[in-house]
């Protein structure tokens, strides 16, 4: 628990996000919040008593406790515009489909959501690993890259090692745990292979679990070591595994058709959610499968297009729902804390002015309603203040 006094509790605000959960709905971040304040009101009814000869204060009894939130939305799209003009669902106008073929995303740590940048529903959308750098080296001073034909599907093949002396490096800006090799041509003549990894002093045996030696089409894997590190090699810092071979002249040395290219599974590997007219679609990695914490996959996948947003004025209530106020300054600013809110309802807060000298923002105010038949051990919520030292 933050003790006083510790000057690590002095706070200057930053991270400052809105999570609002709509009745029946799913989360979603407001997005860029500007002038955020926090009320809190208190109306009560004094008792005065003359007994001591001039009339005092003697008793304070609240009627009634009110907490909001004023803050400005700089982001004028549709959802937001909704809250504002309390208006109904959005439809679309003018529909069509647009396909992104192997987008790179890097994966939120602890399996989180991550946004895949475009509305939904999504479709025909799959995953997959793959390696960033796919380097031969010929023992004495040349790099061959063969990054892209290791990345393509039907590439052309390419030698893992001829001699000796060739070392097969294989490298990721995040850290990976499986590798899939397509072999075209099975070597024939290799002995002893293995592959190490930078331990950040030196090159270190790697432990592997299935085929890892070219001598068929196959998927490796290995436990990430503790003291996997990033390294440079060919001027380029990632995390590197490098495969080797004793053979001096191995009969027939294997060509890779390519190497890397691994399809997820759904369910199994990562989980989609598709998205909405007024959502972006995300993906997360399924802990204990095939993908690290954080690790950069790419996806492929078909999204809708459309001319316009539609959405009608005053046709609905103020949105209700659930919401979540975080507050994460960088290290060293402070204290981090979130505000949840089981209750509460989101409506305009004045006008929403268009000056063509300034941002555009949309005015809002969030009220806290009780909610004690769902949550009567904090009915108008509660804060989570964190620990800057733990």
């Amino acid at each position: 628990m933050p003790q006083i006094h510790d000057t690590n509790n002095y706070t200057v605000p930053g991270g400052i996000k809105l999570f609002f959960t709509p009745t029946g709905g799913v989360e979603k971040d407001l997005g860029n919040m500007v002038d955020v304040s926090i009320g809190r009101e208190t109306e009560n009814l004094e008792h005065f008593t003359n007994r001591p000869g001039t009339r005092v204060k003697d008793k304070v009894i609240a009627l009634s406790e009110s907490i909001t939130i004023d803050f400005s939305l700089d982001e004028p799209v549709i959802s937001n515009f909704i809250l504002f003009f309390k208006g109904d669902a959005a439809a679309t106008q003018g529909d069509g489909t647009a396909a992104i073929v192997d987008q790179k995303v890097s994966l939120a740590a602890s399996y989180g959501m991550t946004s895949l940048g475009k509305p939904g529903a999504i479709t025909s959308y799959s995953a997959r690993q793959f390696l960033d750098y796919v380097y031969l080296y010929d023992g004495v001073s040349a790099y061959a890259n063969h990054s892209v034909e290791a990345d393509t599907a039907a590439g052309t093949p390419f030698t893992a090692m001829a001699d000796n002396n060739d070392k097969l490096y294989c490298g990721k800006k995040t850290k990976f745990q499986e590798v899939r090799i397509e072999v075209n041509v099975a070597h024939s003549g290799y002995t002893s292979v293995t592959w190490e990894y930078w331990n950040g002093s030196a090159w270190t045996t790697l432990s592997t679990a299935g085929t890892a030696d070219f001598s068929a089409d196959a998927t490796f894997t290995f436990t990430v070591p503790g003291s996997w590190a990033l390294t440079t090699v060919n001027g380029i810092s990632a995390y590197w595994i490098r495969a080797q071979q004793t053979a001096a002249s191995p009969a027939t040395p294997a060509t890779i058709d390519n190497i890397g290219r691994q399809a997820l599974v759904e369910n199994t590997d990562y989980v989609v959610d598709l998205g909405t007219s007024s959502a972006n679609a995300a993906i997360r990695a399924v802990a204990a499968a095939s993908l690290v914490d954080g690790e950069e996959i790419k996806v492929s996948f078909t999204y809708p297009t459309f001319a316009s947003v539609v959405s009608n004025l005053v046709k609905a209530g103020a949105a209700e729902g659930a919401a979540r106020l975080e507050v994460h300054p960088q290290s060293g600013r402070g204290l981090s804390f979130d505000i949840e809110i089981p209750k509460c309802q989101i409506s305009s807060n004045g006008d929403l002015s268009l000056n063509d000298q300034e941002f555009m923002q949309i005015p809002l105010q969030l009220t806290v309603l009780d909610d004690t038949d769902n949550t009567p051990a904090y009915p108008y919520g509660r804060i989570v203040v964190y620990d800057v030292s733990a």
